[in-house]
């Protein structure tokens, strides 16, 4: 008889058990299944507030508009011209209509040479995280301080195929690009900055 009680309550306790452990499993796949709803939701979100895509090393899309902008790099030693009408000029950064302009919610995207027209990226591969980019807009009086987040993270072999877009909203970024390997543009090397501070001067 005694046998037989612990017997049933040992069945009692795994029944429980395996009932706990399915509804443990079972709210963690729905918890799963929302974060991926939401994950996709945000993906499409994403997807649509992004510029048309561009020819990130071969850009066909110059505007006339006078950008009265300089672009400093303590670590690299970079004192550019930020200009919209060519990307071949010595000391000087293209910048992508297709992207935000500096300081402004999004992407905005630079990019120059790493071995011809003064070379300015060169030693890109050497910036750090934590590093700073400084744009100083003499139009509007304004200074922005951009620090790198990543750096030799994203490098895009297939940019001609899926080109780059850039984000038109969300935390203000600074996106440099330049061609990989050096000299070649096999690949779009990109380091990601965010801004960090901007004020008037």
């Amino acid at each position: 008889m005694v046998t037989m009680s612990k017997y049933k309550i040992a069945s009692v306790v795994i029944v429980l058990f395996c009932v706990i452990v399915a509804a443990s499993i079972a709210m963690a796949g729905f918890q799963q299944m929302q974060n991926v709803t939401k994950a996709q939701k945000s993906v499409k979100d994403y997807q649509e507030r992004m510029s048309n895509p561009v020819n990130a090393l071969d850009p066909t899309d110059f505007t006339s508009s006078y950008i009265n902008a300089n672009l400093y790099i303590p670590k690299l030693d970079v004192v550019a011209s930020i200009r919209s009408d060519t990307v071949n000029g010595y000391n000087v950064v293209y910048h992508y209509p297709e992207s935000v302009m500096f300081g402004q919610p999004g992407e905005c995207g630079l990019l120059g040479h790493r071995t011809t027209y003064s070379a300015l990226f060169k030693n890109i591969a050497s910036l750090e995280p934590g590093d700073k980019a400084i744009i100083k807009d003499f139009t509007e009086r304004k200074k922005y301080v951009y620090q790198v987040t990543s750096n030799g993270d994203d490098i895009r072999w297939d940019y001609k195929t899926n080109p780059i877009r850039f984000s038109q909203e969300g935390k203000a970024r600074l996106l440099i690009i330049t061609c990989y390997p050096p000299g070649r543009k096999q690949a779009a090397w990109i380091t990601h900055f965010k801004l960090v501070s901007s004020t008037d001067f």
